[in-house]
């Protein structure tokens, strides 16, 4: 889990607007983040008794604490209610959001100073690539 630990800034993505559309996100956001207005940066650090990931967008931030294998209730970026499990899959963190009528997995890989996040759910699958700050 080391590897993850420090500042993530996103360099790029794709198919995102394909899942977001998939996942019912709203045409506001979606413009948002297709005009690059959503640039958001990730930090992942270890907490007293387990993971933190703050997640800053301009001046908005959100902060999600976490015990791998634990489940936890939670709310999407657009604010739908979701269960949220962390687990570790070999050298990948993989975050499982559960909604109501479907399921999303967020899998991320450290690649020497890039962060994968392979997102799928609803069928579609999108990649978001950070760089280390």
């Amino acid at each position: 889990m080391s590897q993850f630990v420090g500042k993530w800034k996103v360099e790029s993505e794709e198919n995102l607007d394909e899942l977001f559309k998939a996942c019912g996100v709203d045409e506001e956001m979606r413009a948002k983040a297709r005009e690059g207005l959503i640039q958001p940066i990730q930090e992942i650090s270890t907490g007293e008794d387990g993971y933190v990931i703050k997640t800053t967008v301009g001046h908005l931030s959100t902060e999600v604490r976490f015990k791998l294998g634990i489940s936890f209730p939670s709310s999407s970026m657009d604010g739908k209610k979701i269960m949220v499990t962390y687990r570790m899959n070999r050298d990948t963190l993989e975050e499982v959001q559960q909604y109501s009528d479907y399921e999303a997995l967020i899998s991320r890989e450290v690649k020497g100073n890039e962060l994968v996040s392979t997102i799928t759910g609803k069928g579609k699958k999108a990649i978001v690539r950070y760089r280390k700050l």
